[in-house]
Formats: C-alpha cells, structure tokens, sequence
C-alpha cells in the first residue's frame, strides 16, 4: 500500500501536472474537500460551521514552499480573527515551519511566540513530529518551552520502538500527548512495520496515557481503535471522559459527529494557506480510489 501511495504521490507531483493542476478550478473543488481555502477568512468561515456541529477544532497552516517561516504569523492572525471563537482552538504546528532545522534557538523563540499568542486566546498548541532523525530534537524543543507554557503539546508516533517509553516519560509529566500511527518512513532498527504491529503499539501507548493524568488525543480513523479507546474510558477506575479523538477534515465526518453525539470530544484537524496543492498530493496517495476524481478534475477545463 505504501508502493502504491509513493508512486501516485510521483505522479501527481509531476511539475506539468502541477501546473495544470494549480490553474484549475475543478482540482480546487477536489482539494476543499480536505482544506479549508488558502485565506485566513476561508478557516474562519469553516470554523463557524464545525463549530455549530459540536466540533472542536485543529488548524494547520499550509505555507508555499519557501515561506515556512511565515507560519507562527499566520497562526497567531488567525486567533485574533476568530475573535472569542478562537477559545478551546489547537493549533498544530510543524517544527519545520519553527525553524528547527536551522537552529533549536530559532524553534524555541518562534515556538514560545506562539505559544503566548495561544495562551492569551485561550487555545492550545501542539507540536507535531516529521523526520525520524528530528524526533529527539522536537522533543527537547518541546519540553524546553512547555517549562513556560504547560498546556503545549506534542505528537508522538508509536511507530518509533521508543514511543513506549516516551508515552510513560510524558504521562509522568501530565503532558498533552497526540497519538498516531506516524506516516515518515524510519529504518528498522528504530521504528516498528506492519499495519497490525503499529496498531498494537499504537493501543499499547493510549493504554500508558489512559491511566494517567496526561491528555490523552488520538488520532486515528481506525474505528477497532477508537473503540477500544471508548472501552479503555470506560474500564479506568476514573471513568474518564478527559480525552480526545482527532480526525481529518474530510475523513470520516459521519464518525466525528457521533463521537460528539454520544458526548465525547472529536476535534477536527483542518488545513488553510496557499500550499493546499502538497496536502492535496498526500490525501490522493492516501486513498488511491480517488485518482480518477483528481484526473477527471485536471481535465475539467473550467
């Protein structure tokens, strides 16, 4: 599957199918499927209509290549235009678009910036993970600037064979801790293969942070994990319903609603900014049924 996935992400990159594909309407249409539009307004304008859902929300911002840095500005303007709305709001930050490939310092002033915007609102952040070889990197970054801003969170891939570990490190610490499955390929020495091996470790990990005060969020569509994360709820001897589940925009928003519906909390993961072609290319890798609608649209001269 991951083949199949590598080869259509090839494809769909391809610089003259990317051209054709940046200057057509019917592609755009595809692509908010999965992203909010490329303005600020655009995220504003859907936030009020999960929100009136019963949804919590994640932003994501999707800088051009090049522009990476202009994110923690991006993030923080987007605060202030959801105004009182922008309470309870995660926003989901990438240590690339921080700076931390070149230079920690950069990342922590970049990060702790943020982090003061956020507190200010009365939203959180979290930190995700990218590049295997970057992942004792965030996590000092992570724990340097949550010793001034408790509520920062971060991400942890139970693919890497030390997640295990880490997950009791951080409950320890009564962190806010997002789970995945981790999508960044990583040598076999250090990460985990096999879909079924990840989903074990990925129910080991929550079953760490279940039982302690940390903030458990998970994030999976896998609906044998989500139950067993409503199960693991209901065994603990706190009966705790202090957890989340984080989902994409676009994926499964018919299970996001009954998770609220039942009185649990789903947070939906939405992505804004003009780099929304990139995301487009990941979401069509991961569901290759959807080539046809991506050429179809291409095609589409509107």
């Amino acid at each position: 599957m991951r083949r199949s996935g590598n080869v259509v992400t090839g494809f769909i990159r391809s610089r003259p199918l990317q051209r054709a594909a940046r200057e057509s309407e019917s592609v755009r249409e595809l692509a908010q499927q999965w992203f909010a539009g490329e303005l600020i307004t655009d995220a504003v304008f859907l936030a009020e209509k999960l929100r009136r859902q019963g949804l919590s929300l994640s932003f994501h911002h999707l800088p051009r290549a090049g522009e990476e840095l202009g994110t923690v500005v991006q993030l923080s303007s987007l605060l202030r235009a959801l105004g009182h709305g922008a309470a309870g709001v995660e926003l989901s930050v990438k240590p690339s678009t921080l700076g931390l490939r070149d230079s920690a310092a950069l990342a922590r002033e970049n990060l702790s910036e943020l982090c003061a915007t956020a507190d200010g609102h009365g939203a959180y952040v979290t930190l995700e993970m990218q590049r295997p070889e970057e992942y004792a990197a965030t996590l000092a970054l992570f724990r340097t600037v949550r010793a001034e801003h408790r509520e920062l969170g971060v991400t942890i891939p139970v693919n890497m064979k030390r997640a295990e570990t880490d997950c009791v490190n951080l409950a320890r610490e009564e962190a806010r801790v997002r789970l995945c499955v981790g999508s960044y390929p990583a040598p076999r020495a250090i990460a985990i293969h096999g879909e079924h091996n990840k989903s074990r470790a990925l129910v080991r990990c929550l079953r760490i942070l279940m039982k302690s005060d940390a903030h458990p969020m998970l994030a999976s569509h896998d609906p044998r994990v989500v139950t067993i994360a409503q199960d693991l709820a209901q065994r603990n001897d706190k009966g705790r319903d202090d957890f989340e589940f984080q989902m994409l925009l676009g994926v499964r928003s018919l299970e996001q609603r009954r998770l609220v519906d039942i009185g649990l909390t789903a947070r939906t993961y939405i992505p804004f900014g003009p780099g929304w072609y990139e995301y487009l290319a990941t979401r069509v890798a991961a569901r290759p049924r959807t080539l046809l609608s991506y050429a179809r649209a291409v095609l589409d001269k509107r």
